[in-house]
């Protein structure tokens, strides 16, 4: 196991030393460096993930905290800074370590196994999640058993769920949210708020629709990128 990292930094010693001390471990794999937010996105837009992002706050053109706030499916990050005062900023975006420029070998090795503990765990949940193919759901007080390969998509109604499949309408006094950390990540992607569709069951896709079994549902801006990646590109993402 390997984790794929990537490295953004606009200073090239910064960059390459921080590349030379990751090479001590052996559990990662340095995948591309950056020096700057917009060649990152590239790497990030890239067919092969990243699992593991070193990056730097002040860079020019966009910081890296500004970076974070605009990547929706992001990978694990440690933010490399020579500034202190962000570390509240950056733990309210999710990195998972602070480090403090110039960087021991020691806090680095720490920041690292956190990393690929939280990755490990990540991945075994998903590996458990998988290895069963249904789920069971409560409704009108009994609990119906429905195959994730039965599913065609998952809509929000206030305070109930339904679960759509070729012959039959789930409803169920649940959350979307509840409902998708339930489902495989290979099979099912989040297309808007209040949908949840089935990839293996898409028909079409028109602008903003997803069209499955001549049902049109709206494909949100807000997740037409991680769409775009995890159905267009094959790629199943993490969740949030």
């Amino acid at each position: 196991m390997k984790l794929n990292c990537l490295i953004v930094d606009d200073e090239p010693i910064a960059r390459n030393g921080l590349a030379e001390d990751i090479k001590e471990f052996d559990f990662l794999h340095i995948t591309g460096l950056a020096e700057n937010a917009f060649q990152a996105l590239q790497f990030l837009n890239s067919p092969e993930p990243i699992d593991l992002l070193f990056l730097d706050i002040d860079m020019p053109g966009l910081s890296g905290l500004d970076f974070l706030k605009l990547v929706r499916v992001k990978p694990i990050v440690i933010i490399t800074t020579a500034y202190q005062q962000f570390a509240i900023n950056g733990f309210e975006l999710g990195v998972m370590d602070y480090l403090l420029k110039p960087i021991s070998l020691e806090r680095l090795e720490i920041a690292v196994n956190k990393a690929k503990e939280w990755y490990l765990l990540k991945n075994q949940e998903s590996v458990e999640q998988e290895k069963n193919d249904f789920l069971y759901v409560k409704c009108n007080g009994k609990y119906e058993k429905i195959r994730f390969s039965e599913i065609l998509y998952v809509e929000a109604a206030n305070n109930y769920v339904l679960i759509h499949t070729a012959g039959k309408r789930f409803i169920t006094y649940h959350t979307l949210k509840g409902i998708e950390g339930q489902l495989p990540l290979n099979q099912f992607v989040k297309v808007h708020k209040s949908y949840i569709v089935s990839r293996g069951h898409i028909d079409q896709i028109n602008g903003s629709e997803i069209i499955i079994n001549e049902i049109h549902i709206p494909l949100s801006r807000n997740f037409k990128d991680s769409f775009q990646k995890s159905v267009v590109s094959g790629k199943s993402l993490r969740r949030e």
